[in-house]
């Protein structure tokens, strides 16, 4: 047979994820770092060749982590475990490294937050794999494994039963969908995951074999024989009517499976390293395959960090500083993606509604054009640096969409704010009341212009409102809870802030309340605790309210300080608002409380003739100018001892620590 009619057809991706790397590293970093033996509890990926790689260079793999001697280094496999297990290794004394995949450990915390609000958890996968016994065992009380349709078809719940589901992270794709078909219509109530928690190594996989199986007679899939992900893709490819082997080894790759073979497909499980994928293609070569042709189906730059334990803690200089970068790179890529996800939306809305017609888009075009004037962006950053502070890897949809949803929030605040300071101007472009009531006025429509501008206004920030719940509404658990009690206390700030104007009630404790509430939680703690409870990790909730309460009122302080004393041309909006809106803002409070002069103008601003300027002359000359810089560098202080015993790597505690400065001492 000629040699160009028998080729290989090479899938891509393939072979070994990001998960699989990372627990790898692992091991050998903790080699390097404790020295052998190193206990790795079950096979720390599902692959031999590994496995043995590994053992030569001391690592001693045990069933179970009552095999290994008590103080010892040992290291959990990428798989997870349970509770029960890490119970024990407390109890042994070891030293445990988690080299859990952190798409694993996602799912253990959705199962913890399942268990807790749901009467039944359905797992969804292999009773026997060790990914389906560490997760089971977070609430096995309460917790049933289905593993196919059969089982789902018969799974009884008794009537009222409240279920939610999860999935092994390797399974089949379709396979899943049937099962979760199944229960969707058995259980109408039931709930899943916010996102699917088969992981994108192994959708890419099967989705790259099936483009690979319809061109090929023959489908080699390397991996080991324990591997589930290596067996899915072994399925997957017969599913698609191509007959397909599992190959442990290349060295048993036989010359007979190929006899009447034009096309040889050949992809790997994600626990495979790529040299054994180019083992097999020597051998392949031997046997007559010599062309090569890869089929790309996805690219994959996904890489996950090792546990923090094995950070080092005397890294060099450039070794920090290429870190930082990377982490810096990540946060920018997510908000960019921040920034593309309302764009799309908003352009998408416009698009929908305009064909009702161009006047019913109105609305949607003025919170288009707020968003694209520009901005500070605080709270998307401070969410996605929550997130990966926290470690997060796994969700980016999910905190792009919740960053996405902040930014919308926010110009839902802006638009009614505006209309109540009635502020002429913002981002250094008119107000969305003042533009559309100078439109009204110029067209000579019929009515009152003011009305009709703050009529449009109020429409629009009710749908950048609206657009916010509807990105927000794939969170769950602690993260949705974060969401509700940010919203509301920002409108129940502002409505407090309306009535000290309204009351002319120079209070320092309430007018402090109003900046942490309306303020301080809502641009920073509240945005910082909403990525951390995405990523996994509510728990740095009290963390982050300790740093974000602060931080947030010296934002507010510096606000305030902008408002009285700014320049226009810097800030992007008039100055001396505050005062003339009869705004009862902490530094008005605290000059009142300071200076009896400054007390008796506040109070004269309740008659029609009062002089704002006069006001904040009182202001500079009361000194509390001086005493809210004061304030402000106290506050910072205490965002950053705050973090010193966070929990979070060094390199984020100082991004933090650089993030309350910028806050607090900015020009605009």
């Amino acid at each position: 047979m000629p040699s160009a009619l028998r080729r290989v057809l090479l899938a891509e991706p393939r072979g070994a994820c990001a998960g699989v790397h990372r627990a790898i590293e692992t091991v050998e970093r903790v080699l390097q770092v404790h020295g052998a033996p190193v206990y790795v509890r079950k096979q720390i990926v599902h692959n031999e060749h590994v496995v043995r790689e590994l053992e030569g260079k001391g690592a001693r793999f045990v069933d179970s982590e009552e095999d290994v001697p008590a103080g010892a280094v040992c290291v959990f496999s990428a798989h997870g475990v349970s509770p029960q297990v890490r119970d024990n290794a407390r109890r042994r004394g070891l030293t445990v490294i988690d080299a859990t995949c952190p798409l694993v450990a996602k799912v253990h915390q959705e199962a913890v937050r399942f268990a807790r609000d749901k009467d039944t958890l359905i797992l969804i996968g292999h009773a026997d794999h060790e990914e389906i016994e560490g997760t089971y065992g977070e609430a096995p009380e309460r917790t049933v494994v289905v593993g196919s349709v059969a089982e789902a078809g018969r799974l009884d719940l008794a009537p009222g039963t409240t279920a939610a589901y999860l999935t092994q992270t390797t399974l089949s794709v379709d396979d899943t969908a049937e099962i979760v078909a199944v229960l969707h219509e058995r259980f109408p109530g039931l709930t899943g995951p916010a996102s699917a928690d088969i992981c994108y190594a192994s959708q890419n996989r099967q989705n790259a074999v099936k483009a690979i199986a319809s061109r090929s007679d023959l489908v080699l899939v390397v991996g080991s024989a324990n591997s589930s992900n290596s067996l899915r893709l072994v399925e997957v490819a017969r599913a698609a009517g191509t007959a397909a082997r599992l190959l442990s080894d290349p060295d048993l790759l036989a010359a007979a499976w190929l006899e009447g073979v034009r096309t040889v497909g050949l992809t790997a499980g994600a626990s495979v390293p790529e040299a054994l994928v180019e083992r097999v293609l020597r051998r392949l070569a031997d046997l007559g395959f010599q062309d090569v042709e890869t089929e790309v189906t996805a690219t994959e730059n996904v890489a996950f960090k090792l546990p923090p334990e094995l950070a080092e803690p005397e890294a060099g200089e450039e070794a920090v500083a290429e870190r930082d970068g990377v982490d810096e790179e990540t946060c920018g890529k997510l908000l960019d993606r921040v920034d593309r996800r309302i764009e799309e939306l908003l352009s998408a809305e416009k698009t929908h509604w305009s064909t009702v017609d161009a006047r019913v888009a109105v609305p949607v075009a003025a919170v288009a054009e707020l968003v694209a004037a520009g901005g500070k962006r605080l709270r998307p950053l401070f969410c996605v640096t929550g997130y990966l502070a926290a470690g997060g890897a796994a969700d980016e949809d999910t905190v792009v969409d919740a960053a996405a949803a902040l930014e919308l929030l926010h110009a839902f605040a802006l638009i009614h704010d505006d209309i109540m300071d009635n502020s002429p101007t913002r981002r250094g472009a008119p107000t969305v009341h003042a533009a559309y009531a100078d439109l009204h006025a110029r067209r000579a429509w019929a009515g009152e212009s003011r009305r009709y501008g703050e009529g449009v206004a109020l429409l629009a920030g009710d749908l950048a409102l609206s657009y916010a719940n509807r990105l927000a509404g794939r969170l769950t658990g602690p993260a949705a809870r974060v969401w509700h009690e940010l919203v509301t206390e920002m409108i129940i700030g502002q409505q407090l802030d309306i009535a000290l104007a309204a009351e002319v009630e120079p209070d320092p404790e309430l007018a402090r309340w109003v900046a942490v509430c309306k303020s301080g939680r809502y641009t920073i703690h509240r945005p910082l605790a909403l990525g951390a409870a995405i990523a996994g990790r509510p728990g740095l909730h009290a963390v982050f309210e300790t740093y974000g309460v602060a931080a947030g009122e010296a934002f507010q302080l510096r606000d305030d300080l902008l408002d009285a004393f700014g320049d226009a041309t810097v800030t992007g909006k008039p100055t001396g608002l505050d005062l003339s809106e009869h705004k009862m803002t902490l530094l008005i409070a605290l000059g009142a409380a300071k200076d009896p002069r400054v007390a008796r103008l506040v109070e004269d601003s309740r008659h029609a003739d009062w002089n704002p300027a006069e006001l904040r002359a009182a202001l500079l000359a009361s000194g509390v100018r001086a005493e809210v810089e004061e304030r402000i560098d106290a506050l910072v202080a205490d965002a950053r001892a705050a973090l010193a015993d966070a929990g979070l790597p060094h390199r984020w505690r100082l991004r933090l620590a650089e993030l309350a400065d910028m806050v607090a001492y900015r020009d605009r």
